[in-house]
């Protein structure tokens, strides 16, 4: 059984979370930390996501989210 982070959709999404932090620290100020930590948090979340999935028996309820 492969790991969460072997998973394709794991390896992009961890690209897309890195190119968000590195796009987001040039955002002007006023988006940084409004819209920049709402990107970042949600990237965030969905690795947690992917990894709960992987781990968990019933698979359906987080595949349906």
């Amino acid at each position: 059984m492969a790991l969460y982070y072997d998973l394709p959709v794991f390896k992009e999404l961890y690209q897309l979370i890195l190119k968000i932090f590195e796009y987001t620290k040039d955002f002007p100020k006023e988006y940084k930390h409004t819209l920049g930590q709402d990107m970042k948090r949600d990237g965030i979340q969905l690795v947690r996501s992917i990894y709960r999935a992987k781990k968990s028996q019933n698979k359906k309820e987080y595949l349906e989210q």
